[in-house]
């Protein structure tokens, strides 16, 4: 008897221990949730990285910072900023602004010198009609959560009042991300109910997974929340994401395959305690394999550290571990206690539980003439794939929200509206060393050159940081002129000086890459240590991480998955024809959401915007959808060599494992679209690509690829599917 057949037979004679074990768990989670979180931004640069690290040390270190503004866009249909009842308007606004109870720093308005050009250019639109303030607040993004409804609720009787800036957009990523959660689990989990109760035919089978991946949810979403304020590269809201996109769906597919094959030992007249040990040697080896291979994908996640795919993949995994978890202990426990009546309260749906031998006649109709078969579907395949060669992709920004969404409808104003406003600005972090003297001119003199240098850039507006101006350094510091001294005060700390650069391009386009390439060029050359900001900053990070990674991360990938394939099934050619597959299911995932997103093909029915794919979704996709994929593979597969093993005969091999796992996979497969489904709905345009992408990619494994390429390719092949050297057996 396999150690699993053993373990089945301790969780059934000690089940009285295990349901102790749930409640005290499920109390656990509780308590780690009531701690709440301490999740980072995953709008920002993560702090692994060079620009994320400068965005760090400007929140800790300087009281004023981009990161703390907030901008109203005050407009009329008619008057226009020149005229006095609108500048009456703005002065009224401005004044509730200064009555809040917050810190302002400063509020900068049109009316400031309203004869200065650039003050014009910065603060009105062309025709007039719109007119920005700008308001500047100390403290942290955390500290100034809880006052942001009130910022967002401030109006004028005269003006119509638009609220942007970045405070208010990093708060509308966050609460979508949110909603986004709930949202999806209030469609999903019905949905899964709803073909659960269709699959199982009863009730109280129906309702069993549900209650293990709500445990899931709970224990994986508290540990998360526990782990956000140590955890090295720092956990993002998306990680909570993760769990329930990738956590519903295996919890429940697991639940299902081990009740599934409970219920058939039950129906052969096997005891409950048999029952159990046997689905725990069979389906429970499937789900042991089927978990480790998700796994795989997931961990791979954990290689590219500069970006906020660690924190998706260590949700994602942390909900796969307790999905696994709870599958081998408390869900045999419970079927122990229920035993035959697992079968009670039947459902009256039409169809439910029903017996066909649809999967089997199908796979051997394919089998018969396996050419005729196959290659129509590699060509479907291939040509859902290539639309991906044209995919054009940056690391996304505000675009990520909806159109629709007053924060984004604000930010388009200004770069759309204010000519001044198309200029980006990137920021220069000076980390001083123990010795540096700021304050001397032997010190301005070394940074002076720096400045001289990054201004000769193509595309610099200008370098202007006091630091540059090596005159003033001969003087006292309160001899300085006031505005001067302001500047000094507000950018310089005792460990970092933080210089605004004003650039010609708009951030993120190829031109502001270039620019912040030349940057990092000249930067490294200089023996302080100078650490370049802002979103251009990562984007260029993040391209040149991903070119270096990503070959790494599919070899790691694919060898493993390899491996714990052969474990499973003793084979050579099996393993590698499984990847294979699994790689034209993702590439036409790929290849749809390039279509959808990029070629904008279902923007007014999915509230999004066309845009080239955020940078971090292929490997995303790739490292979640080949588990997920490998998942429904090793299932069959293993049907499929019960099958060979009991016959030796291909052919019928192929027939009877899929008529044997066909209903469970349709399932299975149905359940994680309902769930995928969720987050197709959700409001952040990643989250909603990749849902999109997994939904896609399971629908495709389990219709194309099951049903065509699976036997048609293992016809061809015929008794060489099973075979492998003497030795590796």
């Amino acid at each position: 008897m396999s150690r699993l057949y053993n373990f089945g037979l301790y969780v059934h004679h000690n089940r009285k221990a295990v349901v102790v074990f749930a409640v005290a768990s499920l109390l656990f989670s509780v308590g780690l949730l009531s701690q709440g979180e301490q999740f980072i931004d995953g709008n920002s640069p993560p702090p692994t990285t060079d620009s994320g690290r400068a965005l760090g040390l400007i929140d800790e270190q300087l009281t004023v910072s981009a990161s703390n503004s907030v901008t109203y866009i005050l407009s009329h249909q008619e008057m226009t900023w020149q005229e006095e009842e609108f500048q009456i308007a703005v002065e009224s606004f401005v004044s509730d602004v200064r009555e809040m109870n917050l810190e302002i720093v400063s509020i900068s308005t049109i009316y400031d010198d309203p004869t200065n050009q650039q003050v014009i250019a910065t603060h009105s639109s062309l025709d007039g009609k719109k007119t920005a303030v700008y308001v500047s607040l100390a403290g942290s993004e955390a500290d100034l959560t809880d006052e942001i409804p009130s910022l967002k609720k401030l109006d004028s009787d005269t003006l119509e009042v638009t609220v942007t800036g970045s405070l208010i957009i990093g708060n509308d990523f966050d609460n979508a991300m949110k909603n986004d959660t709930i949202r999806a689990e209030i469609v999903g989990l019905p949905l899964s109910l709803l073909i659960l109760l269709f699959v199982f035919g009863t009730f109280t089978a129906a309702v069993l997974p549900l209650l293990i991946a709500l445990l899931m949810i709970a224990l994986a979403t508290g540990i998360s929340y526990w782990m956000s304020d140590w955890w090295f590269f720092g956990l993002t809201e998306y990680s909570v994401s993760m769990i329930s996109l990738i956590g519903i769906a295996v919890s429940i597919d697991y639940s299902l395959f081990m009740i599934s094959r409970f219920r058939e030992e039950i129906a052969k007249g096997e005891s409950t305690e048999s029952a159990i040990a046997t689905m725990m040697d069979t389906a429970g080896r499937a789900v042991m394999y089927s978990g480790a291979t998700v796994a795989v994908g997931l961990c791979s996640l954990f290689y590219f550290d500069a970006t906020h795919m660690p924190s998706m993949g260590l949700g994602a995994f942390l909900a796969v571990a307790a999905a696994m978890l709870y599958s081998f202990t408390v869900l045999p426990a419970l079927l122990s206690y229920l035993g035959p009546r697992i079968n009670s309260l039947p459902v009256p749906i039409p169809g439910a539980n029903r017996k066909t031998e649809f999967w089997k006649k199908l796979s051997i109709k394919v089998m018969d003439k396996p050419l005729r078969w196959l290659i129509p579907a590699l060509v479907v395949l291939l040509l859902a794939a290539s639309p991906f060669l044209r995919v054009e992709m940056s690391a996304g920004g505000i675009e990520a929200l909806p159109p629709d969404m007053e924060s984004r409808i604000g930010f388009e104003i200004l770069e759309e509206e204010f000519p001044a406003y198309t200029a980006s600005s990137i920021p220069i972090v000076i980390v001083f060393a123990d010795d540096d003297d700021p304050m001397s001119v032997e010190y301005s003199e070394r940074i002076s050159t720096y400045c001289k240098n990054i201004a000769e850039i193509e595309g610099v507006i200008s370098v202007n940081h006091p630091i540059c101006n090596t005159e003033l350094f001969e003087q006292e510091f309160s001899e300085w002129p006031n505005e001067v001294q302001d500047e000094w005060l507000a950018s310089v700390s005792e460990n970092i000086l933080r210089m605004s650069v004003p650039v010609q391009y708009r951030s993120g386009s190829d031109e502001s890459e270039r620019v912040v390439r030349d940057m990092i060029e000249i930067s490294d050359e200089e023996e302080f240590e100078a650490l370049i900001g802002g979103w251009s900053a990562f984007e260029v990070e993040l391209k040149d991480h991903l070119v270096e990674r990503i070959p790494v991360v599919l070899a790691f990938v694919l060898g493993l998955t390899i491996i714990l394939v052969f474990l499973q099934v003793k084979s050579i050619l099996v393993p590698i024809k499984a990847i294979m597959m699994n790689i034209l299911s993702v590439s036409a995932s790929f290849g749809i959401i390039v279509l959808v997103f990029q070629d904008g093909l279902l923007t007014g029915l999915l509230n999004y915007s066309a845009q080239p794919i955020d940078l971090t979704v292929p490997p995303l996709v790739f490292g979640i959808a080949f588990g997920l994929s490998m998942d429904y593979e090793v299932l069959m597969l293993s049907r499929i060599h019960e099958a060979w093993e009991e016959t030796g005969d291909n052919t019928q091999a192929v027939a009877e494992g899929l008529q044997a796992s066909g209903s469970l996979i349709t399932g299975a497969a149905a359940i994680m679209v309902a769930v995928f489904f969720g987050f197709v709905l959700a409001d952040v345009l990643i989250i909603k690509s990749i849902g999109l992408a997994l939904m896609v990619a399971v629908i495709v494994d389990a219709t194309i690829v099951r049903a065509i390429v699976v036997p048609s390719t293992m016809r061809l092949l015929g008794k060489a599917n099973w075979w492998a050297p003497s030795w590796m057996r």
